[in-house]
């Protein structure tokens, strides 16, 4: 017969949360407690933001859907405290890299340093049109004024794009928000507005303004990019977390859909390409030195640093990015297969220079293009 003696069995879910509470209250007085001697101590190290909640025994329970309540209410008070609690670098992490495993050894050293040297330049970019977001995206420091406190940032003109382009770039289509409203998410977790200065929609760069009154670290550039040769591309997430993505400049030709002074990015890791939070950052080489900026495409594309160089010249010396608007689109003779130069050396006596893919037959006389002018 059962024993409706027993105490334990008569216990309600309202005494139940009542115990709970109680053992919360008392976890939380020890803790506190524990806080002080620490501090008394010195020495001795912080206590650990974990705390495992005690264990009770399902009998205890009068029935099995209390102690699932006792279980949820754990759960939630644990979830509320993660919550609340800062999230300490050294406990919460995920990295975002793959330096740890065994293909990136050999790069562990020095890709560790250009990362940590390149870093401190590269700052997260948000906008929003109408109080509705818009883009997110990274963008990085290329210049420093210390009489006036301004810096100058260069990101991706990808972050007030409001329409995207047809099929090929070739046909237009794409409309911008010169007036969109641009937040820098600056890496002390402050916000800065960003005054756009100049975008060019053929290179997809955008040039913004800042006021920081605190200098800024500028990079160094790398002209050269070799084919094959190690690169990093980086960005910030919305956290301003860092993204480190390890690839390989690319030996391929743009498709005819795309730029032709694109680059590309060869990756083992393939889900960490086109990430909307890496477009507009900067690829690194292994010294740390700029050599591209990010431009999402499909194959993870990125315009070389020689490009990027000559575009910001021009801007800093005209106030414009001025490019020969020939109506051609080419590809490489170095970049195809061996065998394919081959056959073309075969049949052409020619083995190295530009192929032309196509030729635009509409008129090329200049006209208003807005910031994008020709000559």
């Amino acid at each position: 017969m059962e024993d409706r003696s027993n105490p334990r069995k008569r216990r309600t879910m309202e005494s139940i949360r009542r115990e709970h509470e109680d053992e919360h209250k008392e976890r939380n007085l020890a803790m506190a407690n524990s806080d002080e001697d620490e501090e008394v101590v010195g020495s001795s190290p912080p206590s650990s933001p974990l705390h495992k909640m005690p264990l009770r025994d399902p009998a205890s329970f009068a029935t099995f859907d209390q102690y699932v309540e006792w279980v949820r209410m754990l759960k939630e008070e644990m979830s509320e405290r993660s919550r609340v609690r800062p999230q300490l670098p050294t406990v919460y992490f995920t990295p975002q890299t793959k330096f740890n495993t065994p293909q990136l050894f050999p790069l562990r050293e020095s890709g560790t340093k250009a990362v940590r040297s390149a870093s401190k330049f590269v700052v997260g970019l948000s906008s929003s049109l109408e109080g509705e977001p818009l883009k997110r995206c990274s963008g990085f420091w290329i210049d420093w004024d210390e009489e006036s406190g301004i810096g100058t940032l260069l990101t991706t003109a990808h972050l007030i794009r409001t329409k995207e382009p047809d099929n090929s770039v070739w046909l237009g289509g794409q409309e911008y928000a010169p007036h969109a409203n641009v937040i820098v998410h600056l890496l002390d977790g402050k916000t800065a507005d960003g005054q756009l200065l100049y975008h060019q929609p053929h290179y997809d760069l955008a040039f913004f303004e800042v006021a920081v009154h605190q200098r800024v670290p500028v990079p160094c550039f790398n002209e050269e990019v070799k084919f094959a040769q190690d690169v990093l591309q980086l960005g910030r997430d919305k956290s301003l977390d860092l993204r480190i993505t390890h690839g390989r400049a690319a030996y391929s030709n743009p498709s005819q859909d795309e730029r032709y002074h694109y680059m590309y990015l060869h990756s083992e890791d393939d889900e960490q390409i086109g990430n909307e939070y890496d477009n507009g950052g900067p690829v690194i080489d292994l010294d740390g030195k700029v050599v591209g900026l990010f431009n999402t495409s499909s194959r993870g594309s990125f315009i070389p640093s020689y490009i990027l160089l000559k575009c910001c010249n021009s801007w800093k010396k005209y106030g414009a990015i001025f490019r020969p608007h020939l109506g051609l689109t080419f590809e490489a003779i170095k970049l195809l297969e061996p065998g394919q130069v081959d056959k073309i050396w075969r049949m052409y006596d020619i083995e190295d220079g530009l192929i032309v893919q196509e030729v635009c037959q509409k008129d090329l006389a200049p006209r208003n293009l807005g910031s994008d002018k020709v000559i």
